[in-house]
């Protein structure tokens, strides 16, 4: 007869399961690359992976929202360069027509160069970005910024609303130049008479534009300096989102990804044991009362 027990059986039953089942994880864990294969394996680390990994894609959101800002803000860079360009060119003939040695007909070749200028503005000021919305508007990015009507007057017609964009857990950015703040009424009217008076050679209304022109350059710079400076604070915040998200990809690597080192060893050593303990089992299982007491 056999030597055993229901206890001696069901321990060793028992012992080969979990060595079994070790070897099994182990081996699901080198397949897969990762130190848990299920959230039951340790589900406080599974928790920990999964709170940064949603980290991660909010800091991907993040970038995507920076880059549409800074593409945003390339349109009203090349707007106010462009617009720079225009009141620079306006007080240059501003100047020459003040000149009171200057031909009636070049005052008026002038003038007409003023009328172009001012429909550039017009046109400037109601630049689009890549999406087609008007930068200048404020929340009213379907329509136009400025409207000029038929007596040659410009009325601002956005408002004063600011385009925010996340760009962190706790951080929103305004990104838009204000139209209202940017071209006024006052400087379309000013660009109106110079070319009124350039035309009709009066040289007094030509001299006063000079001063309201040099107005309308330094406040364009003052904008200009706010543009350059939502830039810079975009690009420090990117390089920010850029440090914090490789931390994160490190911390989930240091909890997620398998030694294959250290998980190929202990492989070795639980399939050892196990395979130690089955021979162990069955020579001893099958041994007879007349084995045994030989």
């Amino acid at each position: 007869m056999k030597i055993s027990t229901a206890q001696f059986f069901r321990t060793n039953s028992e012992a080969m399961s979990k060595g079994q089942f070790e070897v099994s994880s182990l081996q699901a864990k080198l397949g897969a690359g990762t130190q848990i294969t299920s959230p039951s394996d340790d589900s406080s680390k599974a928790n920990l992976i999964s709170r940064f990994q949603s980290s991660l894609e909010r800091q991907g959101v993040y970038k995507q929202n920076i880059e549409s800002a800074k593409t945003r803000l390339a349109s009203e860079e090349t707007a106010l360069t462009s617009i720079t360009t225009v009141f620079q060119r306006a007080s240059e003939i501003a100047v020459m027509g003040a000149n009171g040695t200057m031909a009636v007909e070049d005052r008026a070749i002038l003038g007409a160069e003023i009328g172009e200028l001012r429909k550039e503005l017009v046109r400037l000021g109601n630049t689009r970005d890549v999406n087609g919305e008007y930068i200048f508007a404020g929340n009213r990015i379907n329509s136009p910024a400025y409207v000029e009507d038929g007596n040659g007057d410009v009325a601002y017609m956005g408002d004063f609303g600011r385009l925010s964009v996340n760009v962190s857990d706790t951080r929103s950015m305004a990104i838009n130049t204000l139209g209202n703040e940017l071209l006024r009424p006052e400087e379309f009217s000013a660009m109106l008479s110079l070319e009124q008076g350039l035309k009709t050679n009066d040289v007094s209304s030509v001299q006063t534009s000079i001063g309201k022109l040099k107005d309308s350059s330094d406040r364009i710079s003052v904008s200009f300096g706010s543009m350059a400076g939502r830039f810079a604070a975009l690009n420090s915040q990117a390089e920010l989102l850029e440090d914090t998200s490789l931390r994160i990809q490190q911390i989930i690597s240091e909890n997620k990804d398998l030694d294959y080192a250290k998980a190929i060893t202990e492989l070795s050593k639980e399939s050892l044991a196990l395979q130690a303990l089955q021979a162990s089992f069955t020579k001893i299982s099958q041994l007879t009362l007349f084995n045994f007491m030989r």
